[in-house]
């Protein structure tokens, strides 16, 4: 056992994990944030990404199979945006960056030729101004802005940030200028450039025409105009058009340039007016209706619901309101127990993408959300199925469907004596309530580290965990502070904090689980408020609620004075 070995080595497995990590790098005078993820086997191209306005990095995780090396720049520079070009109106930032992506291009032994520079929106425009400006050939802009100045004016924070405190006149036109300049003071029109836009985005009239005519001298200039009713607004060109940048992505950094021409149009043919309007009617007469829960959270303990709820299709004489009803409907006996709330119709800008059936449908106020969870208080304990109820008075329709969730969803909340549960997947949502106080609960990890009561307020902190189930996040459970008197019973919301040495020394030596979550403290530690208890003696307990489990522990007594 006490064989001479050598010391650890660095794992050479770990110096090439192909994933993004977020760095900063200072070339002259800024700090340039971004990431990067090296190439996956022999792929030596560098692609640049560019990100829009309200992105932190370009793209998100639609580049996940592109193989060649990713330097995804942030736009952030002294906490706000530039457009990659100027940071109050401090045109230094360009070369900062430029400074960066040539500090890649040396690393990786590559040409001008082997980058691409990718962008949509305020990023487009960057890839066309740092392609032209820095002479990097190959360039993807899905709808750019043309004038910078008179886009930032006003344009949230972008505006200050680029423009100035005050955003004048005379800053807007020189950032106006700044695209016009660059491309008029092109000589090497050897590129590659695609720009994508759509009819259906007012900036291809207010800023991507304006670049066309100069485009148009370039060997290889390539624009793709998306036709299709799902393109309504701005950021809906690249999601319609994404398989075509990807299509062009992966050619380019394969070192294959796809010459499509100036005028290439892309998406299906516009609909037959008569055929949609059959096809929707017939659908809107089938025995169906749509019920998803997209948002279930407590806030001050209220519970927030919201979803997609409506008819599909359309009927011959045109939209028709529609009304909503949320259903619960008891498990276990007695049977036949059903609850009915109204649900408000909310407007929704996306479920003509969402929920494409063949035709164009807009279902503008095909959302819902919850108007009152007052119910929650006097509904009886139980186990409850959610449907919703969708009808149209007008077409004498009066459907009803289980909702359900696309995403995994586990909400929970003490309410008074009971704890309400969210929970919903693919299949279906519940609502559960029961009984705050589990048990006196045996084999589990228990301490209470501190706990006092004064000025009315009361606090408590300690352990609590039940080995065998992973308490390694602050997630893992709700913990909830119990106080029952003679009459009532009150509850209050505990958080979880990670306490690694405490917890581990309720751990058994035998024990590897993961505990270090497994402490709970009144918020910020400052304790709850209980000037609305009433005055007299109360048990303490603190309950946590994991997966079906709820664990309670005793925790002392306390006596609450009265006021004044």
């Amino acid at each position: 056992m006490n064989e001479s070995i050598p010391p650890l080595s660095q794992n050479y497995a770990l110096t090439k994990e192909r994933i993004f990590s977020e760095q900063v790098e200072e070339h002259e005078k800024w700090p340039v944030e971004f990431q990067f993820r090296p190439a996956r086997g022999d792929h030596r191209h560098l692609l640049v990404v560019f990100s829009s306005v309200g992105s932190k990095y370009g793209f998100g995780t639609m580049l996940e199979q592109v193989q060649c090396n990713i330097l995804r720049i942030r736009d952030h520079f002294d906490g706000a945006a530039s457009y990659y070009v100027a940071r109050n109106m401090d045109f230094s930032v360009s070369d900062s960056i430029q400074a960066l992506i040539q500090s890649y291009v040396k690393r990786l032994r590559i040409s001008r030729d082997e980058v691409t520079l990718l962008g949509a929106s305020k990023g487009a425009s960057a890839a066309i101004y740092y392609g032209v400006k820095y002479d990097y050939k190959n360039i993807i802009a899905s709808t750019p802005q043309y004038f910078l100045g008179s886009y930032s004016k006003g344009h949230a924070q972008l505006g200050d940030a680029v423009l100035g405190e005050g955003q004048s006149d005379e800053n807007v036109v020189i950032m106006d200028a700044v695209m016009p300049e660059v491309l008029s003071k092109e000589t090497d029109f050897d590129r590659n450039i695609y720009v994508v836009s759509s009819p259906g985005d007012y900036q291809y009239e207010a800023e991507v025409k304006h670049y066309l005519p100069a485009l148009q001298k370039y060997e290889n200039f390539n624009f793709l105009f998306v036709e299709s009713p799902t393109v309504r607004r701005h950021d809906e060109v690249v999601r319609q058009a994404l398989p075509s940048i990807w299509s062009i992505i992966h050619s380019l950094t394969e070192g294959a340039a796809p010459r499509w021409g100036s005028d290439l149009r892309i998406g299906p043919e516009a609909e037959d007016p008569e055929e949609a309007a059959e096809f929707l009617a017939e659908l809107r007469g089938t025995d169906t209706v749509l019920a998803v829960l997209t948002r279930a959270l407590f806030v001050d303990g209220k519970l927030q619901m919201n979803g997609h709820a409506f008819l599909p299709g359309v009927s011959r004489e045109g939209v028709k309101a529609e009304t909503k009803r949320l259903v619960l409907e008891k498990a276990g006996r007695p049977h036949g127990e059903t609850a009915v709330f109204p649900l408000d119709a909310t407007k929704e800008i996306r479920l003509y993408r969402d929920y494409w059936d063949g035709y164009f449908a807009e279902y503008a106020m095909g959302g819902f959300k919850l108007l009152d969870d007052s119910f929650l208080a006097s509904l009886p304990r139980g186990n409850y199925a959610v449907s919703v109820a969708v009808g149209s008075e007008e077409e004498g329709i009066e459907r009803r469907t289980q909702l359900v969730s696309r995403v995994t969803i586990d909400r929970r909340q003490c309410l008074g004596d009971s704890e309400i549960l969210v929970r919903g997947g693919r299949k279906s949502v519940r609502i559960m309530k029961r009984n705050i106080l589990g048990g006196d609960s045996g084999g589990v990890a228990y301490s209470l580290v501190k706990s006092w009561s004064r000025d009315r307020k009361v606090h408590a902190e300690g352990v609590l965990f039940q080995p065998g189930r992973n308490a390694d996040k602050v997630t893992h459970g709700s913990y909830y502070l119990v106080l029952k008197g003679r009459g009532e019973c009150f509850s209050f919301p505990l958080e979880a904090k990670k306490n690694a040495t405490a917890a581990r020394g309720q751990r058994s030596s035998e024990d590897y689980g993961n505990y270090d979550c497994g402490y709970f403290s009144t918020p910020g530690g400052e304790g709850v408020d209980v000037s609305h208890l009433p005055a007299g003696r109360y048990t303490m307990y603190i309950s946590l609620s994991a997966g079906g489990a709820l664990l309670t522990k005793k925790a002392g007594k306390i006596t609450l004075r009265k006021q004044g």
